[in-house]
C-alpha cells in the first residue's frame, strides 16, 4: 500500500512541517499539494534567491520513508548548480540515500535546497561553492547532456606546446547515437602549420565520423570567460582577448587545465555549451610484460567465432601486429556467437575483424588475406603464404579443419614458430587448447596424434561437429552458444600471451587442456579441466653423409641451376624476338 494510505500520521507530519516552515521564513512560496501519473505525492513552491525565484517540486517517493524524498526543477530544464543530476534533474542535496534516515522530513530537504542555492549565489555578482556530500562520477554529471567532447591524453599533451594567445584550426570527428553526439578533435594545424593528427583515436571513427572545421582558443588563464549571453557577446568577448572567431560552429577554449567547448548557433544567435570529459588519468591496467607484446606478430587463420574472439582479446592485450586468414562472408546467422555484428553484414570476415582490432587497438597493423587455406589454390599461393606465416612469432589456428592444421604444422616447421589451436565441442560440453613451441613440445603432428590416442583411451573419442563453427561444410553448423565460444577464446588467448611474451616459467605447466563446460563426454562437471601430457620432443637423428656422395649430389644439383639459367636466357631472348 502506498505509504500516505498506510502511514496518515506522517502523511500529516509532513504537511505540518511544511506549513511551519512557510510561516518561519521569507524565502519560500508554497504551491499546491498533487498526485502524479506514478502516484507519487508531490508539494510545488518557489525558492526566492535574491531577485531570482527557483520553481521547484518537493516528490515523495513511493516507499516513503524508507527512502528519500528529492527535490528538482518543476518546468525548468536549465542546469541550476554544480550539485545536480544534469540540467532538469533533481539536485544533490545534504540528505541522500546514502545517509538518509526515517526522521527526516521533507521540509528538512526544501531548506537543504535552500542552502545549496543560496551558497552558490552569494550575491548578484558573485557565484560560490557548496561542499558536496560525496563524489559524483563523471556518468553522473553527464547524465542527460546531450553533446559531449572528449579530450584524449596526447590532444592534452600537444595543446601544452602552444603559447597562450594562440588560435589554431581543428577537425572536428562526431559520431552520433541515439542519446547523445560526441566529438573528438583528431587533426590539429599548429602554429607554423605544422599538422597534428590524434593517432589514439581509431581510424574507422574518423573516416565514418561526421567532420567538422572547428578552432581552438588559448585562454589568458587571469581572464574571465567569454559571455554566453548571445553569440554577438561571445565573439565580442574574444575578440576583446585578441581573437577573431573563423566562420565555425564549434569552439575549443583552453584555460589554465581547464577545457570549455560551444557550440554556435548562428540562426538564434546562441550559445551552447559541450560538456567536456576530461583526458583520463595514467593507469596501469595490465602487467609490465604486456608491453613486449606491442613488437609481436600474430597469425589467426580462421576468422570465425572463435577467431575472431581471439584476435579482438589479442588487440586488447596490447598485440599490434596480425597476420587474419579467412576466406568466408560475415552474414547474419553468424552474429549468434561471432565477435562482429550487424554493420560488418556481407563483408568478408577478415576485413571486419580487421576494423574490429583497430577500433579497441588504434595502433594495430593488420595483413588480411582473403584465402581459403586448404581449398581449392594454386600451389604456388599455398607455399607463398606457407612462408609469410613462418614469419609470425605465433600461428593460431582456430578453423577445426584438420587440412589447415596440416598446413599450419608446415609454417610451424619451416619458420620454427610457435603453434596455439583450439576446438569448440558440439553441444556446450567444453572444448581443448593446445600449444606447440620449438624444442618445447613435439611436433604439432604428433602432439595432435597423442590427444586423439588420450581421448581412445579414456574409451571416449573426441566429438566434433560436422561442419565448422559457422556454416561451411555439408553438414549443419556446430551448436554452442556464444558463452561456450568466449570462454574457450578466452583460456586461447590466455595461453597466447603466455607463449608470446613469453613467460618464463610458462603459468601453464601442461601444453594441452581439455575444458568442461558442463557434465558428459569425459567431463564429471562444469569447469572440469583435465591437461594432458604430450611429452618431450623427440630427439633429433643427424645421419652421416659420406663425403664423396655429398660432393656428387651437390655438383648435380649446381647443374640443374645452370640448365635452368640457360633456359631462362633463351625464353627471355625467344620472347623479345617474338615482340619484334
Amino acid at each position: 500500500m502506498i505509504w500516505f494510505f498506510s502511514d496518515p500520521l506522517r502523511s500529516k507530519r509532513e504537511r505540518e512541517a511544511l506549513e511551519d516552515l512557510v510561516s518561519r521564513v521569507d524565502w519560500l512560496v508554497p504551491g499546491e499539494w498533487r498526485i502524479d501519473g506514478s502516484l507519487r505525492l508531490i508539494w510545488d513552491a518557489d525558492i526566492v534567491v535574491g531577485d531570482r525565484s527557483f520553481p521547484v517540486s518537493l516528490r515523495y517517493p513511493s516507499h516513503f520513508p524508507h527512502s528519500p524524498p528529492v527535490v528538482l526543477p518543476r518546468g525548468d530544464t536549465e542546469r541550476w548548480s554544480s550539485h545536480q543530476y544534469g540540467a532538469g534533474g533533481e539536485l544533490c542535496l545534504e540528505f541522500g540515500p546514502d545517509n538518509w534516515r526515517a526522521d527526516i522530513t521533507g521540509a528538512d530537504m526544501i531548506e537543504s535546497a535552500h542552502r545549496l542555492l543560496a551558497g552558490e549565489r552569494p550575491s548578484l555578482q558573485e557565484t560560490g561553492q557548496v561542499a558536496t556530500r560525496h563524489a559524483t562520477t563523471l556518468g553522473q554529471k553527464l547524465s542527460g547532456d546531450l553533446m559531449r567532447m572528449l579530450i584524449t591524453r596526447d590532444l592534452a599533451a600537444v595543446i601544452e606546446r602552444i603559447t597562450e594567445g594562440a588560435i589554431c584550426e581543428v577537425s572536428l570527428t562526431s559520431t552520433w547515437r541515439d542519446r547523445s553526439g560526441v566529438y573528438t578533435i583528431s587533426s590539429i594545424t599548429l602554429p607554423g602549420d605544422e599538422k597534428w593528427s590524434d593517432t589514439s583515436i581509431p581510424k574507422t571513427i574518423v573516416s565514418e565520423g561526421f567532420d567538422q572545421a572547428a578552432a581552438i582558443l588559448l585562454w589568458s588563464s587571469d581572464k574571465k570567460l567569454p559571455s554566453l549571453n548571445s553569440l554577438a557577446d561571445f565573439h565580442a568577448s574574444a575578440l576583446a582577448q585578441g581573437f577573431t572567431i573563423p566562420d565555425v560552429k564549434y569552439v575549443v577554449l583552453k584555460k589554465g587545465d581547464a577545457f570549455h567547448a560551444y557550440f554556435l548557433w548562428k540562426d538564434d544567435d546562441t550559445v551552447a555549451r559541450i560538456s567536456i570529459i576530461p583526458p583520463q588519468a595514467q593507469n596501469i591496467r595490465m602487467d609490465e610484460s604486456h608491453a613486449s607484446l606491442k613488437e609481436r606478430k600474430v597469425a589467426i587463420v580462421g576468422c570465425g567465432s572463435l577467431g575472431s574472439k581471439v584476435a579482438v582479446m589479442l588487440a586488447r592485450g596490447g598485440v599490434e601486429n596480425f597476420l587474419l586468414i579467412d576466406d568466408d562472408i560475415m552474414l547474419p546467422d553468424n552474429i549468434v556467437r561471432h565477435d562482429l555484428d550487424w554493420r560488418e553484414i556481407g563483408r568478408h570476415k577478415v576485413e571486419g575483424v580487421a576494423t574490429r582490432i583497430g577500433l579497441v587497438n588504434p595502433s594495430a597493423n593488420c595483413d588480411t588475406r582473403q584465402y581459403r587455406l586448404g581449398g581449392q589454390q594454386s600451389s604456388g599461393s599455398v607455399e607463398t603464404l606457407i612462408e609469410r606465416l613462418a614469419t609470425c612469432d605465433l600461428i593460431v589456428d582456430a578453423s577445426a579443419n584438420p587440412k589447415v592444421f596440416n598446413y599450419l604444422c608446415a609454417a610451424a616447421e619451416v619458420g620454427k614458430k610457435a603453434l596455439l589451436w583450439a576446438e569448440v565441442f558440439g553441444g556446450g560440453s567444453g572444448g581443448l587448447i593446445a600449444r606447440h613451441r620449438p624444442e618445447r613440445e613435439p611436433a604439432p603432428a604428433m602432439m595432435r596424434a597423442q590427444i586423439e590416442q588420450w581421448c581412445a583411451d579414456q574409451g571416449k573419442p573426441i566429438e566434433r561437429a560436422a561442419a565448422g563453427y559457422e556454416t561451411q561444410g555439408d553438414g549443419p553448423p556446430m551448436i554452442a552458444d556464444d558463452a561456450d565460444v568466449s570462454v574457450i577464446a578466452a583460456h586461447a588467448a590466455r595461453l597466447a600471451i603466455d607463449t608470446l611474451i613469453p613467460r618464463e616459467p610458462s603459468m601453464f605447466p601442461s601444453s594441452v587442456y581439455m575444458i568442461g563446460l558442463s557434465e558428459g563426454w569425459i567431463f564429471d562437471q562444469p569447469f572440469d579441466t583435465r591437461p594432458i601430457d604430450v611429452g618431450l620432443p623427440e630427439a633429433r637423428v643427424t645421419e652421416a653423409v659420406d663425403e664423396t656422395i655429398a660432393q656428387e649430389e651437390n655438383a648435380r644439383v649446381l647443374q640443374l641451376f645452370k640448365n635452368y639459367a640457360n633456359a631462362s636466357g633463351a625464353d627471355t631472348a625467344n620472347s623479345a624476338a617474338a615482340s619484334e
